[in-house]
């Protein structure tokens, strides 16, 4: 059994990747609908697909991300993106290749603020060089160097890889990095059902216990309680709020890490000092991958400098191919679905998501305004 301490540790760790929920007194447009400026000006994933240059000092400089263990080089790289974005599946997908490996989410945000916390305070030694250089280049060998260690599992690997849900933060420069970016509101379809499944950290950190617990028991109980019900998962409109609203502010921290990224941006930070941004990032669009799985796959690995040829073939048995076979409303990989959110979305549900967080929606491209 996981002790109380240790579940507030995890739940503090996953805040780090999770921004809390915007105020309710927010600025939104005419008629309730939210209405900022685009953080990029496009549309990301769809009128660009790569951020960042390979030409970048720091990406053509392969020893930046390189770790070698046991007489092995070993090159790592990042696979980000919002909590129920299909991480998962793409996790499944890459280690189809024998030149790849990823072994699950390593939540380097922890080591990071705690970087952060050393370097950051004028009384700490570590704030003053030539400390604060050596502890962010500690840091950065040491995400290489643990990474490095899940090599173990596969020798053979050339790319290593982290797998958390988080926002494309570069905490080792000149690394490749994926970005999936799927529908926000089939995210908060699979992560209402998740929460709710787990009283996970939105939903303990945000007190719904008192709101939901009824809810909550009758879905314990009886997994297709919300297939039968379905305007009961989103019903709550301070529920609904919570949910687009964390996934706006993780999204507009993607879309800013993306411009810093794209500019190929050293940074003073705060307590830290220069940080490089410099990176690649290959954008991976959810739905296309339901659309063309072998096209999306077959681009992922060239990102990767490995031969597409010699990767596995898409299985049911991997859970590699698009859409599971089975539905499992209780379960960690649950439906996989495009377009599941029609079922849950009322009238109300709408209006309470634009309200949060249509523009973020607009810039990703899923709509075209508030009418939908």
């Amino acid at each position: 059994m996981v002790s109380k301490g240790l579940k507030t540790i995890v739940r503090k760790a996953l805040r780090v990747a999770m921004p809390a929920s915007e105020p309710a007194g927010a600025p939104a447009g005419a008629m309730g609908v939210r209405a900022e400026e685009p953080v990029l000006g496009h549309r990301p994933g769809i009128d660009k697909v790569v951020y960042g240059s390979a030409e970048f000092e720091a990406c053509r400089d392969a020893s930046n991300y390189t770790v070698h263990v046991g007489g092995r080089e070993h090159r790592v790289f990042f696979f980000c993106g919002h909590p129920r974005s299909g991480t998962h599946w793409m996790d499944a997908v890459l280690k189809l290749h024998p030149k790849v490996w990823i072994d699950g989410e390593y939540r380097f945000e922890s080591m990071h603020n705690a970087l952060n916390d050393l370097t950051g305070k004028f009384w700490h030694a570590g704030s003053r060089e030539p400390m604060r250089s050596a502890a962010k280049a500690s840091f950065q060998r040491s995400v290489k160097e643990i990474i490095g260690a899940s090599s173990a599992n596969r020798p053979g690997a050339l790319w290593l890889g982290d797998r958390t849900p988080r926002p494309v933060r570069v905490f080792v420069p000149g690394a490749p990095h994926f970005l999936i970016i799927r529908d926000p509101r089939d995210i908060v379809v699979s992560w209402a059902h998740q929460e709710f499944k787990n009283a996970g950290f939105n939903y303990t950190d945000g007190g719904f216990a008192a709101e939901l617990g009824e809810t909550r028991a009758a879905f314990l109980a009886d997994p297709e309680f919300f297939k039968r019900n379905p305007e009961r998962l989103l019903s709550n409109e301070r529920w609904l709020r919570w949910l687009a609203g964390r996934w706006r502010r993780h999204l507009r921290v993607d879309l800013e890490c993306l411009k810093k990224i794209d500019a190929g941006l050293i940074e003073e930070m705060p307590g830290v000092g220069a940080w490089n941004w410099q990176a690649r990032v290959h954008v991976v669009r959810y739905e296309n991958i339901h659309t063309d799985p072998e096209g999306q796959r077959r681009a992922m690995y060239a990102f990767l400098g490995v031969d597409p040829a010699e990767a596995g073939p898409l299985s049911a048995e991997s859970r590699t191919r698009p859409t599971l076979a089975t539905e499992n409303p209780h379960g960690l990989f649950r439906k996989g679905a495009v377009g599941d959110w029609v079922a849950h979305f009322t009238p109300e549900v709408k209006a309470w998501f634009k309200d949060q967080a249509n523009d973020t929606l607009v810039e990703l491209g899923y709509e075209k305004d508030a009418n939908w």
